[in-house]
């Protein structure tokens, strides 16, 4: 468990159905991440290297048609709190609506 404690592990864990509600982006769906926790380390070495891949390609793309990454659900502002540089969150992830997500994995 790499020192991690039970609760610490337990935070990646998916259980049955969470598919269905989760964003595909979710790091949960990853697949070289479930092929580690199901104990299969080629699966997750080999789908680590494509996932890499796929990002460096999607990077490139990018940079040929000028797009600048840009996230989804946050963006950067000051902490009402504290008044310090901070993520915030934009809206939009409770309504479920995962319809425009890139297909990351």
């Amino acid at each position: 468990m790499y020192n991690f404690t039970s609760f610490t592990v337990s935070l990646n864990e998916l259980q049955t159905g969470m598919e269905k509600i989760l964003a595909p982006t979710d790091c949960r769906l990853r697949p070289d991440i479930r092929g580690m926790e199901d104990g299969n380390m080629d699966l997750a070495s080999q789908e680590k290297e494509r996932l890499e891949e796929k990002q460096r390609a999607a990077r490139r793309e990018r940079a040929r048609e000028g797009a600048e990454w840009q996230t989804r659900w946050f963006r950067q502002g000051k902490n009402p709190h504290t008044g310090t540089p901070d993520w915030l969150y934009a809206g939009g992830y409770f309504e479920r609506d995962f319809s425009g997500c890139p297909d990351i994995y």
